[in-house]
């Protein structure tokens, strides 16, 4: 904690913190302690600052509803100052689970003594599920206590988030980020979700260190521990300002979440304050033009009202998918028509990147959906036949394949892999037959942590 609080600071009285570390629980894996500044004390859980005053719950991504009101930051300061931390992390990740909440009646399930019995299960279910095993278990099985039939939080957004590897909007934000340069201080991602942009920044040969903050504790939690363990998180919301200090980054990255923000105008005040000339990516951002809508949507000139750099880049997101399958990158191209643009559903906007001195997206030919421990695409359904696998492409769910139908243009539908290359920690990416499954995205770049240990 120490080695990166110094570009902490209070979002409310603008104040450095100390930090006091507290007892560390067997269950966690992190620091526990308390940050004070001059207006309040944060509590520090599992080794993930929670700098905000608002409750620690959980919330819908796309529209910020409480879907659990959580606890708040003054309790778990208390708890830990009780030396309680491990109670502390149960508060801040505990789903409501009700077994058998389909014969319970409506009024006795929704009450006040049904909420409280359902978070009662989920403390316990969490602690014996995820925290006694949480060095076994992978990605998979943690995203499933989640987002599982018995959690109120839903399981499209479970596929959202694990399936997330060869999404189209992922492959645009990718292209992107691929043209980031290599800076002596750390990339901010905004709304950052699970960590992706995160997992990607710091496995690419050349790596830069990144940090993470988001309104959702278990979201950066499963970020710190599964998905991006060498980069930094922070629970904060951005609607409050940014948790850092002046001139802290070297690029500034905010994915599918910049138009859920509804004082944006504050928030670029703060990018241009934390990151001033610096690299801003903006991506998958939705156009109000197109229907159907979501968050606080505006068109293409709003959008560009509100930015203050002289000269801002602006994408479409198939063209920048397009371009990103043919390896191009995409600050080398001249920039679409201003109508072409105005009819798509999602925007990207970059400004202050330096232009790139060849149309190759990325030097060394490494695709970045390929970095990291390589490994099956989970969009794959697997069968066993002798010494191959029999691999079925699966949406899932009727939702996801309208979400994101372009995957079927660059996914084959079925695919047959020798066992030994899907054995892929020890298969060697130079060989011709895994560079073709990589291109196909049947091979795809995952978490270390992605299936876990048994």
């Amino acid at each position: 904690m120490t080695h990166w609080l110094s570009i902490l600071r209070c979002p409310f009285c603008s104040a450095s913190f100390t930090f006091r570390e507290t007892t560390r629980p067997d269950l966690g894996a992190a620091e526990f302690g308390i940050l004070q500044c001059s207006c309040s004390e944060f509590p520090v859980v599992d080794g993930i600052p929670i700098v905000q005053k608002a409750h620690v719950g959980m919330f819908e991504h796309t529209t910020g509803a409480t879907q659990v009101s959580g606890v708040a930051p003054t309790t778990l300061v208390e708890l830990l100052k009780a030396r309680r931390s491990e109670d502390a992390l149960l508060e801040c990740l505990a789903i409501p689970v009700l077994p058998g909440r389909r014969w319970l009646p409506w009024r006795v399930a929704n009450s006040r003594q049904g909420r409280d019995l359902a978070r009662s299960f989920g403390k316990r279910h969490l602690r014996s599920e995820a925290l006694a095993r949480r060095q076994q278990i992978g990605l998979q099985e943690i995203i499933d206590l989640f987002y599982g039939p018995s959690s109120p939080l839903g399981s499209e957004v479970g596929h959202y988030f694990l399936l997330r590897f060869g999404q189209p909007r992922h492959l645009a934000a990718l292209a992107l980020l691929a043209a980031l340069p290599q800076g002596d201080k750390p990339v901010l991602d905004i709304a950052c979700g699970l960590g992706h942009v995160e997992h990607y920044l710091l496995s690419r040969r050349n790596s830069v260190p990144a940090i993470g903050t988001d309104m959702n504790f278990f979201h950066v939690w499963i970020a710190r521990h599964w998905i991006a363990p060498a980069g930094h998180f922070v629970c904060a919301n951005a609607e409050d300002g940014l948790p850092f200090v002046n001139d802290a980054f070297s690029a500034i990255v905010c994915s599918d979440a910049y138009h859920y923000i509804s004082n944006r105008r504050a928030l670029q005040k703060e990018i241009d304050r934390c990151a001033p000339g610096k690299p801003v990516l903006l991506t998958r951002v939705g156009n109000a033009t197109v229907a159907p809508n979501e968050g606080h949507e505006s068109s293409l000139d709003e959008y560009l009202q509100e930015f203050e750099a002289p000269e801002v880049r602006s994408f479409s997101e198939q063209r920048l998918m397009r371009l990103y399958l043919q390896a191009i990158n995409p600050f080398s191209e001249q920039m679409e028509e201003a109508r072409t643009l105005r009819e798509s559903k999602w925007f990207s906007f970059a400004w202050n990147v330096p232009r790139p001195s060849t149309p190759t997206a990325w030097a060394d030919g490494e695709w970045p959906h390929a970095v990291g421990t390589l490994g099956l695409n989970p969009i794959y359904r697997q069968a066993t036949n002798g010494n191959e696998l029999q691999l079925r492409f699966d949406f899932r769910t009727p939702w996801y394949a309208y979400e994101n139908h372009e995957m079927l243009s660059y996914h084959p539908m079925t695919a047959t892999v020798e066992r030994s290359l899907a054995d892929t920690r020890s298969a060697v990416r130079e060989d011709p037959r895994v560079a073709s499954l990589i291109a196909s995205f049947v091979l795809v770049g995952l978490p270390e942590r992605f299936r876990g240990s048994r």
